[in-house]
């Protein structure tokens, strides 16, 4: 189990095994180089930790434990936890500032103690067979354990198909879960108890918008300054966005050298943001490092992310985030990214067209289905230029007319329409896929101000707790610690993502400006083409180099797939269609493929 972990720690790794645990690490030394080899132990040895992530506010807790009477044996963050053990019980993960996920034992009363970070920054999977556990930070880790996996999940493969990724708490198989953000789990005497140790607190502010921009400035300072603290040297990813320039910007000023920043490109103009990635490394004069992406790139790369996988996920930007992270990792060990801004200042475009979705909704529900929506319709689709990629958003924003919130939602949220589905897969893809989402809306109302229940809210709200772990953050986590290198998220320290959520939603978007709070707030940190510019996704042109440079290899995979769950000959006419340019199946192509790697891969090793 530990040495499929190897790439996320390749610096040291230890075991512990005592009675009915056994523990196993592998290190990525960040904190503390030469003291912090894990499992870490408290002063008797009968509290033992692994550890993957950070703690933030460790040196304050560290200060606190030694004064409250503890001896600390190393120089890392992770002590803390079995100080802090000591002190509170298992409450004393609320302490806890950063992103982790642990594992602690306590052999004295026979208690095993599991927990992931309030955000999900950080993975954990629990495998449990009635007899016996396993948990790692990967799927493959536990696959390789005793414990039955039960075979796969039909309903996570219906999720997946229809949404591109796996949502906690599940996982492709029956009897794997993953934890859920700021849960804790506790094993003891043959129970498993469940607990949310974490909720936001948000409360409504009825703040004029200066006060909002000056506050919001300070906490994601503050939240940066805290995530450059390293024994290793700290760089951050740079796309040209709004969101990592700011980041960029913040640390340019808050470090004495200059920042070294990083990014790909692509040779397709409409998928390249290189041009403003340089020009905010002129800005703020960083030791900028730039890489470009063809299909040949592509191609190379594929085996190494998605041969991976410990289940399909279709997030066409992990290959090329794993590029970037890649050459990152050749030259830091710690990198800072933009996540979690446009979920928290609604910098999407599924966010517009909320926003304008209620002025369609007024046209006659007969005139948009007569009229308007077969007219659009008929438009070709194709993301080769600016105009076909008008025309997607177009066709995307017109499926956004259901009256339901949560099926509105779910529109926007889906990778596949339900024809496409149904004639694809043989599974309730489109069900499976709408339940997920319908159920994050339902747990929606506790991240939410009770006086505060528009939709726009809601929709970020279910974004933070739901897509944004389970997979942009879930793509970020991979991506780079395939590649052994630490990705830390200023966005979503707690601070930041509770006060975000709390402002009025006329803060954030208007009929002519997105993020409007955001960028008001870091005005004088970012270039004016970067501040005017439009918002541009992390993306890969997949869905040409099906057409052409990856045809023969997306039919040679697809062709020997054997599975219940897929109609090959259905795909391979997608796919023809798609060439075709009378219809656009860039990530329906990409899920299915991605879907067939995995599925022959674990096949061929007996998994299913």
């Amino acid at each position: 189990m530990n040495e499929c972990l190897a790439h996320r720690g390749p610096d040291e790794d230890g075991t512990y095994i005592n009675g009915p645990v056994g523990l196993a690490h592998k290190r990525l030394s960040i904190i503390g180089l030469n003291t912090g080899r894990q499992p870490i132990f408290n002063e008797d040895e009968t509290v033992c930790v692994i550890f993957n992530g950070e703690i933030y506010n460790y040196p304050q807790l560290r200060d606190q434990l030694v004064t409250s009477g503890h001896t600390f044996e190393t120089e890392t963050d992770t002590e803390v936890l079995v100080h802090l053990y000591e002190e509170y019980g298992p409450s004393f993960v609320s302490h806890l500032e950063g992103m982790f996920a642990f594992a602690l034992w306590d052999a004295a009363s026979g208690r095993l103690l599991l927990a992931r970070d309030p955000m999900g920054i950080k993975p954990l999977l629990l495998a449990d067979d009635g007899d016996s556990i396993a948990f790692a930070s990967e799927l493959p880790a536990v696959l390789e354990s005793d414990v039955d996996h039960g075979g796969i999940d039909q309903t996570a493969m219906g999720q997946y198909f229809s949404l591109g990724y796996i949502p906690a708490p599940r996982t492709a198989f029956e009897n794997i879960r993953k934890l859920e953000p700021g849960e804790q789990v506790i094993i003891s005497d043959g129970e498993i108890k469940r607990t949310q140790f974490y909720t936001p607190t948000i409360e409504h502010r009825d703040i004029d918008f200066r006060t909002a921009v000056d506050e919001l400035r300070t906490r994601v300072e503050t939240a940066v300054e805290k995530r450059l603290m390293s024994d290793v040297p700290v760089g951050a990813f740079l796309s040209g966005g709004i969101d990592s320039s700011i980041v960029v910007g913040t640390m340019a000023n808050q470090m004495d050298d200059p920042v070294k920043t990083f990014t790909v490109g692509f040779d397709e103009a409409l998928f390249d943001e290189s041009w403003a990635a340089q020009e905010v490394a002129d800005y703020h004069d960083t030791d900028h490092t730039e890489f470009t992406v063809g299909p040949d790139d592509i191609r190379a790369a594929i085996p190494d992310v998605l041969d991976r996988l410990g289940e399909p996920f279709a997030d066409q930007s992990l290959v090329p985030t794993y590029i970037v992270s890649r050459e990152t990792s050749r030259n830091v060990k710690v990198a800072l990214s933009g996540d979690g801004a446009d979920e928290l200042f609604a910098g999407y475009s599924r966010y517009r067209g909320e926003y304008y979705s209620k002025y369609y909704r007024r046209i006659p529900p007969a005139v948009r289905g007569s009229i308007i929506e077969p007219a659009v319709d008929r438009l070709g689709v194709s993301r080769e230029d600016e105009r076909g990629e008008r025309i997607r958003k177009v066709k995307k924003f017109l499926r956004g007319g259901e009256p339901r919130l949560s099926h509105r939602h779910f529109e926007w949220s889906r990778i596949a329409d339900d024809e496409t589905l149904a004639g694809a897969t043989r599974l309730t893809a489109t069900s499976d896929g709408h339940a997920s989402v319908q159920e994050a809306h339902d747990d929606a109302a506790k991240y939410l101000p009770v006086n505060r229940q528009d939709d726009l809210s809601r929709i970020q709200a279910v974004d933070t707790r739901f897509g944004l772990p389970n997979q942009i953050l879930h793509k970020t986590d991979q991506a780079s610690m395939y590649n052994s290198l630490e990705v830390r998220v200023p966005f979503l320290d707690t601070d930041v993502v509770e006060y975000a959520l709390s402002l009025p939603t006329n803060y954030k978007i208007t009929a002519r400006e997105q993020k409007r709070v955001l960028k008001k707030a870091f005005d004088d940190v970012l270039p004016t083409a970067i501040l005017e510019r439009g918002k541009q996704g992390f993306d890969m042109p997949i869905g040409e180099w099906f057409k052409n440079e990856l045809e023969d290899e997306f039919r040679a995979t697809v062709s020997t797939l054997d599975s219940d769950f897929v109609d090959t000959a259905a795909v391979l006419r997608h796919l023809d269609a798609h060439k075709r340019g009378t219809a656009e199946h860039s990530k329906h192509l990409w899920s299915v493929y991605v879907f067939a790697r995995w599925h022959n891969r674990m096949r061929d090793r007996g998994v299913i």
